[in-house]
């Protein structure tokens, strides 16, 4: 434990999740190929964009790391001496930076993988089960948020059916909750109204 007092471990832990949720994977890579992944796509700047404009190869890399920034935020927390009661709220934090990623002017993704991060970090094993039936469902319903919601729903069944730590269940269930929300809130009105740019096929 590096911090002893567990105020200041969970202050420090929080700001230190922030900050990690807060690296843009997404325009990193898309950078190195020459593109700004704000003007192509959906202009968001996450996995799932830089998969289908930039590349699979880039966009499974953003994946991977999205994923690991997300889980690293929890484990993170842990060796810092962050209260078990309080690590939810510190993968919470992981995926508002995300979301407002202070680097970006606070222009963030949808934060699914970052999710799925946190979810494994905070589940560890059972965390997979839900994960794997989103991203399996994915390729049929090719549809983000709905895919989301079959995480949330299997997550919840397996936190009932397997009895794992109620703490860390209920704070998977709140952040799937959280990144549902969002998505069905911010990112389809978003398409609605046309505040996406037009798709662009790069060369």
């Amino acid at each position: 434990m590096i911090a002893d007092n567990s105020t200041v471990a969970f202050l420090v832990s929080t700001a230190a999740a922030y900050l990690l949720g807060s690296l843009p994977f997404a325009v990193f890579v898309a950078r190195l190929v020459g593109v700004d992944i704000f003007t192509v796509g959906t202009g968001n700047p996450g996995a799932s964009n830089v998969f289908r404009k930039v590349g699979r190869k880039y966009g499974a890399v953003v994946f991977g790391l999205d994923i690991a920034k997300g889980a690293v935020a929890v484990v993170a927390a842990m060796v810092i001496g962050c209260p078990d009661l309080l690590l939810p709220v510190a993968a919470v934090f992981a995926i508002v930076g995300h979301w407002l990623p202070v680097f970006m002017r606070f222009k963030g993704g949808a934060g699914l993988a970052t999710g799925l991060g946190v979810g494994v970090a905070l589940l560890g094993w059972w965390g997979l089960i839900p994960t794997v039936a989103g991203l399996a469902v994915l390729p049929f319903i090719k549809d983000g948020p709905r895919s989301a919601a079959v995480t949330f729903a299997v997550a919840v069944v397996v936190g009932l059916a397997t009895g794992p730590q109620w703490i860390a269940l209920g704070g998977f269930v709140l952040i799937l909750a959280m990144l549902v929300a969002r998505l069905f809130l911010v990112e389809y009105p978003k398409d609605r109204r046309g505040e996406r740019p037009e798709p662009h096929v790069r060369s």
